[in-house]
């Protein structure tokens, strides 16, 4: 999360300054602005992202804040999606999207134990009968975990 602080906390010191310093044409100011309001988007998301908690128990999956929690006997949808930074996919970061009928919840790769919780909420998944997409079975072989059943503990 460094490199995202850096990001928004750079990208702020150089758009904002000259807003309040210099007297400059209405264009200028217009982009500055937008600019600067999107750097502080983004650092806003990151300071989220950071104080967000990602528990599992035997029950299910619970995010806080915001409190949303999904059961395991509840899943009807199950994600994994890869966003790379680069044309030729050599970086970037996967997302797990679960969903219940109350629910939907995100969780980027960047996380501690990502692996894990991907492997135990996919093994819940397959319990409730959710269809896998093909990303979602080849993002799962790049991580390791085989196209077929998951075991006790997601992986074969």
């Amino acid at each position: 999360m460094a490199s995202d602080y850096l990001v928004s906390g750079g990208g702020l010191a150089l758009t904002a300054p000259p807003l309040v310093m210099f007297d400059l044409p209405s264009p200028t100011v217009w982009i500055l602005g937008l600019l600067s309001a999107c750097f502080a988007m983004h650092g806003l998301g990151v300071m989220r992202r950071q104080r967000t908690r990602v528990e599992t128990d035997e029950e299910g999956l619970r995010f806080s804040p915001p409190r949303r929690r999904i059961a395991w006997d509840e899943i009807t949808r199950f994600g994994l999606s890869y966003f790379s930074t680069r044309r030729d996919g050599a970086r970037g970061w996967m997302e797990l999207k679960v969903a219940s009928p109350a629910a939907t919840l995100r969780v980027d790769s960047r996380l501690e134990r990502f692996d894990e919780l991907v492997a135990r909420t996919w093994h819940a998944a397959s319990h409730c009968g959710v269809e896998l997409d093909l990303t979602t079975l080849k993002n799962l072989e790049a991580l390791g975990m085989t196209a077929g059943e998951p075991g006790p503990g997601g992986r074969t």
